[in-house]
């Protein structure tokens, strides 16, 4: 069989170390697969040297403008490793429309154009593969889309951010969050601008693409209930500890609630969640990503690895690689199940710990319980620590099970109260 042709768009760390690892590994590829890998061309602003520096062949074009692989003569898939959205956008859903094959990383560009990438696939004929995209090298999107085909899956609940995991591990070690930001920075674990970590938003494309996956529609981003870290404070880690028994994650979730005909519920979330220390989340420390997975039969599987590096997503592109390649060879058909309809949002019942700053005067403490209680809200527990600025005292509570918008009710008639600030954190307790 004539060996199989690629573009890689984009070289960067993950981009440069694909290319590094197909040549490195072309011989074994061919061995599984039954033809030959060739990178027929490359495209990055700085092609030439990067390509130079790669040791590439001068058979391997050259280009800067990625607008030209599409109809590139000769080449079967692009593997897009550009980032960002609008340019990866334009030549991702080009290349699909002409038939062009693609494998892409870019959890952005799925998060957000997932039924247009569906679409376009179908319009080409052509095959989407993406296990980068989510998790980098461990390879949970295929699981989910293979190995668990025939169980239904109940929740999804991940760490899937390794700049947040790492900056809440050393926060609960003691450290400044600015200064574990720095330290993330330094070890190049964190962007120059961490705001999509920090905030949530990475974790919420993670979500969507899952949710997207899982249920057969598309879950919008915007759709995934999202918060991030920058309310975490020392004090909320050293109480979830010492006191609750918990460690704080931000913790991508899912939990598919009910298939009402074909259309199923979900709630979907991304925001930081207080564990108990005896899950195995709990433990999962530094830059690392882990993924429970609650199937029906199954039951509760747990995938662990490093989240984020060159290494870890060149895996999986490189996976996503070969698993393309066996479908070529084989001559099976792309699949083309159409998109199922849009998931109803829904909400369980579960229990909130909530940190406020009060003035230190007789009867703020009482105007807090009457609020939760009128609403039938139940305390489980309740703490005053000490100060925590002038002529204020933090309180910290935990709730039984109680509903979101119940909760979220109380809150805004908390905040309401003469004597509370307006400053507070809260935060759900996974069972």
């Amino acid at each position: 069989m004539r060996p199989i042709r690629i573009a890689v768009a984009g070289l960067g760390v993950v981009g440069s170390e694909t290319v590094r690892l197909l040549r490195a590994r072309s011989e074994s590829l061919r061995q599984r697969m039954g033809t030959r890998i060739e990178i027929a061309a490359v495209c990055d602003r700085h092609a030439s040297a990067m390509a130079k520096r790669l040791g590439l062949p001068a058979s391997v074009r050259r280009l800067s403008d990625p607008r030209l692989l599409p109809g590139l003569p000769g080449v079967d898939a692009v593997v897009e490793l550009m980032g960002g959205l609008d340019a990866p956008r334009s030549l991702v859903l080009a290349s699909l429309r002409q038939g062009r094959h693609v494998v892409t990383a870019n959890k952005r560009l799925l998060a957000h154009c997932w039924k247009e990438l569906g679409q376009a696939a179908a319009q080409g004929r052509s095959r989407l593969h993406f296990e980068a995209s989510v998790a980098g090298g461990i390879p949970i999107l295929k699981a989910l889309d293979t190995s668990l085909a025939g169980d239904r899956i109940e929740a999804v609940y991940g760490i899937l951010n390794g700049t947040t995991n790492f900056i809440l591990t050393r926060m609960a070690e003691g450290m400044d969050p600015a200064a574990a930001l720095r330290r993330a920075q330094e070890l190049g674990l964190a962007e120059a601008d961490p705001t999509r970590d920090l905030s949530g938003q990475d974790t919420a494309d993670k979500v969507s693409i899952l949710a997207s996956l899982v249920t057969g529609s598309w879950l919008r981003p915007a759709q995934v209930n999202t918060s991030g870290i920058t309310g975490v404070a020392p004090e909320d880690m050293a109480f979830a500890e010492t006191v609750l028994g918990r460690r704080i994650k931000l913790l991508g979730t899912l939990r598919v609630l009910s298939r009402a005909g074909r259309r199923p519920a979900v709630e979907a979330f991304a925001a930081p969640v207080l564990i108990p220390l005896a899950h195995p989340l709990a433990a999962v420390r530094d830059e690392f990503n882990a993924v429970l997975v609650r199937a029906t039969s199954a039951g509760d599987l747990m995938f662990y690895g490093r989240g984020a590096g060159a290494g870890p997503a060149a895996s999986a592109v490189l996976g996503d690689i070969l698993a393309l390649g066996r479908e070529l060879v084989s001559g099976a058909a792309p699949a083309s199940a159409p998109p199922g309809p849009a998931p109803v949002l829904g909400e369980s019942a579960c229990s909130f710990y909530l940190r406020l700053a009060a003035l230190d005067r007789p009867g703020v403490l009482s105007a807090v319980t009457q609020v939760l209680g009128g609403l039938g809200i139940s305390i489980s527990t309740i703490h005053q620590p000490g100060a925590c600025g002038p002529k204020h005292i933090p309180i910290m509570l935990t709730t039984h099970p109680a509903r979101p918008e119940t909760f979220r009710r109380a809150l805004r008639r908390i905040l309401a109260l003469p004597d509370i600030s307006r400053r507070h954190t809260v935060m759900r307790l996974l069972p």
